[in-house]
């Protein structure tokens, strides 16, 4: 980063009103990549996956722009943060102002700390070293890295790896924190919340390492992307004495806004893929799908499920002769049964046209396969407009977390959403096939 980059973010950090490990102000005001990663909401994910002591003292090297700093500033009783550059220096103070948790400091100044977080150009044999010699009896040290080749530094310098986790797309800001056996016991599954490769590691080393992970977590991932801080969530993948389950949870638990949140769901991992992969594979069972996924949901709505807005085809598993709902984490309270239905038919024939559904007539818009899909179910086609504007109501909420001031985010969310829906299905192939599709989750309009 250049130096004048980085006297803007610290510019920027100074002038900010939220500081906070989840600030929308932040989140949104990034240009360009190398301004976007140390704001964004993610930018803690990588140690969000992690448990972490509230009474731990913890040591940051490499400081940054104080991403990490603020959230282990918000979570830890006590944080050194290093941090030699004196214009990044000034931006770690800026972002941890109104935290008594956190110092910074040109070089480490004590010992005996519980938890040591080092970014990987700072993991040379002689920091390390030093690190060592100042970790607490039981503490443990925390590599973000993007090379396994760092582990030989550790290892000579009596700081072994405990575990490694893989970080997808990147440690800087995580969708995916994983154990490599999930990819072993749950491939489908992997597959779907890492989207891709995985560029990063994070590498547990010291006697407390084994405490930072549990033994039963598979996985942990984040919905953080393109969502005001009110609808971010994460979800725990863990082993169970049946299996395993997905546990969601809101970050940051917060009242709905115009009726729209989020809320925990949890579910049973089942090997099986969702109505859009089975679709895409055998097109011929479309109308037998989307009756039985609509029948489902008015048997949902019948028991008083709450999260009726995110019971849509990308969130339905085909477990056989079963159809089984999952990840459920949207409420919207202005809207009912032939609502859902709408939408999900929308968001479904926006899915298979990025696949280039061998099913779609040729020639054929997205908004014209939309149409007919709901014709199958018994909905006049003009159901598409009022289900594309009130998806682009939803979108505009989840991205800004409030309801005034929205117009422009609106207007561009609305002009995507046209863009999408007249296209031809099979002039435009998007690479994200297959488990990507189930992953990208209800994103669909938001960028």
């Amino acid at each position: 980063m250049t130096a004048e980059k980085a006297r803007l973010l610290t510019t920027l950090l100074s002038l900010a009103e939220d500081t906070g490990s989840l600030s929308d102000e932040l989140h949104f005001a990034g240009w360009d990549a190398s301004e976007r990663t140390p704001l964004d909401h993610g930018a803690a994910n990588v140690l969000r996956a992690l448990v972490l002591p509230r009474t731990a003292r913890v040591l940051e090297v490499g400081a940054g722009f104080g991403g990490l700093t603020r959230y282990l500033g918000e979570v830890s009783e006590t944080v050194h943060a290093v941090e030699a550059d004196p214009v990044r220096a000034a931006a770690v103070r800026f972002r941890t102002r109104g935290l008594g948790t956190v110092e910074v400091h040109d070089r480490p100044p004590a010992d005996g700390y519980d938890l040591v977080v080092v970014q990987q150009p700072y993991a040379t044999r002689s920091l390390l070293d030093s690190v060592r010699e100042r970790l607490a009896p039981m503490g443990a040290v925390v590599v973000l890295t993007a090379s396994r080749g760092v582990a030989k530094t550790l290892a000579a310098s009596g700081l072994e790896v405990q575990r490694e986790l893989l970080c997808s797309p990147g440690h800087e800001v995580a969708r995916a924190v994983r154990s490599a056996q999930i990819d072993i016991e749950l491939p489908r599954l992997s597959a779907a919340i890492t989207g891709g490769p995985a560029n990063g590691l994070a590498l547990l080393c010291g006697p407390g390492a084994a405490a930072l992970w549990p033994a039963y977590r598979l996985a942990t991932y984040f919905n953080t992307s393109e969502r005001a801080a009110f609808a971010c969530t994460r979800a725990d993948v863990v082993r169970t004495g049946e299996g395993a389950e997905v546990r969601r949870t809101p970050l940051f638990p917060s009242p709905p806004v115009a009726g729209i949140s989020v809320g925990p769901c949890t579910d049973k991992v089942y090997d099986a893929p969702t109505m859009v992969e089975v679709l895409l594979a055998e097109p011929e069972r479309v109308a037998e799908l989307l009756t039985g996924w609509r029948d489902l949901l008015r048997a949902e709505a019948a028991r008083g499920v709450e999260a009726l807005w995110d019971l849509v085809p990308h969130n339905v598993l085909v477990d056989g002769g079963t159809l089984r709902p999952i990840d459920l984490e949207w409420r919207h309270s202005g809207v009912g049964v032939p609502e859902v239905v709408e939408r999900g038919v929308l968001v479904l024939a926006d899915k298979l046209a990025d696949a280039g559904w061998s099913a779609a007539a040729d020639g054929g818009s997205v908004h014209d396969l939309a149409g007919w899909l709901g014709v199958v179910i018994g909905l006049h086609p003009s159901f598409v407009d009022s289900a594309m504007a009130r998806e682009v109501a939803f979108s505009t909420i989840g991205s800004c977390g409030t309801a005034h001031g929205t117009d422009e985010v609106r207007t561009s969310i609305a002009e995507i959403w046209r863009t999408r829906l007249a296209r031809t299905v099979h002039r435009y192939r998007s690479p994200k096939v297959g488990a990507g599709v189930a992953a990208n989750e209800d994103e669909v309009a938001k960028r």
